[in-house]
């Protein structure tokens, strides 16, 4: 019979190597953080409680921004002095703010919001960085806040497919996805089974739209053109009652004086010339303005192609705008057709025109936008002592959750960094990618990624994940999962492949914070996930490295909250002897104060 059974019969679980990593991973507790609870502001409270667990570092929460809020500065600064009068290495969970500017109640991008979002996300860093105003504090943000995945994505029997694409027209900022669904009508000449190609789906409805937009310019010109033809044939028909029609337009005539006129009277009551030119004028200006419109969307992608040629034949027809723009102000309708004839042969030599663009690009622009900008706020007033932005993979079903995506998005937000530092720094790019490296990276939360396995995919993919976050790792988050739930256990609990993690991982892990994310646990089994956490890593319990350790011993003994057991109760030390449990609550021990102590307000003689 094992030792433990002697104690405790119905424990010793964690013993079993389905719940502990390989001894080849051990690591030491002093490398485990623990999160605060993030559903209160009292983070003053929060640190006091469970830095008597024995944690030596603890991940502050400002992750709902309506709490946020409710946290005082004198309490972010008194964390900071209780973090260093007890050797605590502290980090910070930034709020969860949408950072690309995507209004998920409107459904639609907004500038304004985008802005808004820089201006909360970069108080949240310069308030945490007063959690350590001495060194580069690890601040985590997350890559999206209100997103779902924009390029959906499934393992079936084996092959990745993409399922839907989310498209947005920018000029608008108007969303719409496109799904995967069978055409029947014909796509080619062959009678090939349909496969769905989103990029293929959006050139083809780029082209579509393009075409309409021109049509539309082309339909009211060309009813234009026919009231033109109308105004035109009387004119060379009847040119003495015509010059009298433009002399009462200009002015020069009264319609009194003209009507005495037998001739004019007659045409005067019939009407035809009259709105002949007013339509004419009226289906001008709707082609002028429409015009336009779709010029600008030429105009931004032959930007966006670098075709220096269409460029060229956009800026010429602008600069002949500009010439008779006196003449189009005076409403010279003959001038007016001439531009939008003109504009339309222009406009049709232009090759391909992005209207919709995929919205994973769109938004990864854009939130890099401002994280960027955040990273430069912060160090802007801080300098050296700038926190570390680092950056997280929401749940895998969200926005940016990929590695690939997450990737994307740090190497744009450097990029920008770098920019900025160089226009405003005078850095040059050596300095300012040093900097950039240094302070934007990616925390990689390892329960999140492992939702992709209700998508179809399994372990080889999940560690295919690890492998290319690995370079830009700065932070991970710890909590396990079966794949399906965003549910948060300890560490060995769920199929998250830890082991194989940390081997792709290599060296970089056991140099990172690695912070024990399991709310969930806390909610249900309402006990720390520490020990599970220690016993799962197979850590020491000496700071020395050697056995016994936590997976050896964790249940040899009742429970956690369970005292000393039936072998020796806490009844003893309180009646025959004093020891940690006999301690006041202020203390970490058990004892309640009373009035007659010093805790309890009784003042030292």
């Amino acid at each position: 019979m094992a030792p433990y059974e002697i104690f405790y019969e119905g424990s010793g679980y964690n013993l079993d190597s389905k719940y502990n990593f390989s001894s080849g991973y051990r690591q030491p507790a002093s490398n485990f953080a623990l999160t605060l609870d993030a559903r209160t502001a009292n983070q003053l409270q929060e640190i006091g409680k469970k830095i008597n667990v024995g944690s030596k570092e603890f991940e502050v929460q400002g992750t709902f921004k309506e709490i946020l809020d409710h946290i005082p500065d004198p309490h972010l600064k008194e964390i900071s002095r209780q973090a260093k009068l007890t050797g605590v290495k502290l980090s910070f969970h930034g709020p969860l703010v949408e950072p690309s500017g995507f209004n998920s109640q409107a459904s639609r991008w907004d500038e304004s919001q985008r802005a808004q979002a820089e201006i909360q996300l970069s108080q949240a860093v310069q308030r945490g960085q007063m959690l350590n105003p001495d060194g580069n504090i690890v601040i985590t943000l997350h890559s999206t806040a209100e997103l779902p995945e924009m390029l959906q994505r499934e393992k079936i029997k084996g092959k990745e497919e993409i399922t839907s694409l989310y498209i947005i027209d920018p000029k608008t900022g108007s969303v719409g996805p496109l799904r995967k669904e069978e055409h029947k009508f014909p796509q080619s000449a062959e009678n090939k089974p349909y496969e769905f190609n989103p990029q293929e789906e959006l050139k083809l409805i780029n082209q579509r739209t393009w075409a309409q937009q021109k049509n539309q310019v082309a339909y009211y010109a060309e009813r234009a053109e026919g009231a033109l033809d109308g105004v035109e044939k009387f004119r060379k028909e009847n040119p003495l009652l015509y010059n009298m029609m433009k002399r009462i337009q200009s002015g020069e005539l009264s319609k009194e004086e003209a009507m005495k006129i037998p001739e004019f009277r007659e045409i005067a009551q019939e009407g035809n010339l009259e709105r002949a030119e007013r339509f004419a004028k009226i289906s001008l200006e709707d082609s002028y303005n429409q015009l336009r419109q779709i010029y600008d969307t030429a105009y931004k992608s032959a930007e966006e192609r670098g075709d220096k040629s269409e460029l060229n034949k956009l800026n010429e027809y602008a600069d002949k705008i500009r010439k008779n723009y006196d003449k189009l102000e005076k409403n010279d309708l003959d001038v007016l057709n001439e531009i939008v004839k003109e504009g339309i042969k222009v406009l049709d030599e232009v090759k391909s025109v992005q209207i919709y663009k995929p919205l994973n690009n769109f938004i990864m622009d854009k939130s890099s936008e401002t994280f960027a900008n955040v990273a430069f706020n912060a160090y802007d007033k801080f300098k050296d002592k700038a926190p570390i932005i680092s950056i997280e993979n929401p749940p895998a079903g969200s926005g940016i959750s990929r590695a690939e995506d997450l990737k994307q998005l740090i190497e744009k937000t450097r990029e920008k960094f770098i920019e900025n530092l160089q226009e405003k720094k005078g850095f040059s790019r050596t300095e300012a990618k040093a900097v950039a490296e240094k302070l934007i990276g990616a925390t990689w939360d390892v329960g999140h990624i492992n939702m992709i396995r209700k998508h179809g995919y399994d372990k080889k993919d999940l560690l295919k994940e690890a492998e290319k976050i690995a370079p830009y790792l700065k932070h991970v988050h710890l909590s396990d999962n079966f794949g399906m739930e965003h549910t948060e256990l300890p560490m060995g609990m769920g199929n998250v492949p830890m082991e194989e993690t940390i081997k792709v991982f290599g060296d970089k892990f056991s140099k990172l914070s690695k912070v024990i994310e399991t709310g969930g646990w806390y909610q249900h089994f309402k006990v720390s996930p520490f020990p599970s956490t220690l016993s799962a890593f197979g850590s020491s319990a000496y700071s020395s490295g050697d056995s016994p350790y936590w997976n050896q011993f964790l249940h040899s003994s009742p429970g956690y909250f369970a005292g000393h057991g039936t072998v020796n109760p806490d009844v003893y030390h309180s009646i025959w002897g004093r020891g940690f449990s006999s301690l006041p609550q202020e203390l970490g021990g058990q004892m309640q104060s009373g009035k007659d102590t010093r805790f309890g307000g009784t003042p030292m003689a």
